[in-house]
């Protein structure tokens, strides 16, 4: 005869046991909860929970008064809100003092790079330069300002 075999939140809902807890406790006090008599797992790896497991996760409840341990296995479920709570904060509380220190950072690296630059950065300002001089002064190579050149137009000394 085969035993009857219980998923983790079967056998919370047949003990009265949040399933974080169970969890906990099969992590935390591995000693207690013996494989093959209190806990098997299937063929796909998920543990499942014998009658005698059952039995165990119900005494082991009913010895537990509101101690210590109890509240730390409560503060443990609550522990992930707690941590995206706190981590939300963190996070925007960096991500703003990104943006207000950025441009400070910005100007002193870019001082740096002017007036002690490694050779790639000398090689990134040169490029640089290059760039906004051709791009400041490609409006002069356009066929409608070619006669104005050619002609000396613009220049006010004739």
């Amino acid at each position: 005869m085969t035993q009857q075999l219980y998923t983790t939140p079967e056998a919370a809902r047949l003990t009265g046991i949040p399933e974080s807890t169970i969890r906990t406790w099969l992590t935390r006090y591995p000693e207690v909860f013996q494989f093959d008599i209190h806990v098997v797992t299937d063929e796909h790896k998920q543990k499942l929970w014998t009658e005698a497991g059952i039995e165990l996760l119900q005494s082991r409840r009913a010895s537990k008064t509101a101690t210590d341990d109890d509240a730390n296995l409560d503060a443990e479920s609550d522990a992930p809100d707690l941590l995206e709570s706190l981590l939300e904060e963190d996070s925007q509380r960096l991500a703003n003092a990104y943006w207000r220190l950025l441009p400070g950072r910005t100007l002193q690296r870019i001082k740096q790079m002017r007036d002690n630059p490694t050779p790639e950065q000398r090689q990134i300002v040169q490029t640089s330069f290059r760039a906004a001089i051709n791009g400041g002064t490609e409006h002069l190579l356009l066929p409608t300002y070619q006669p104005m050149l050619l002609e000396g137009g613009g220049d006010e000394t004739d």
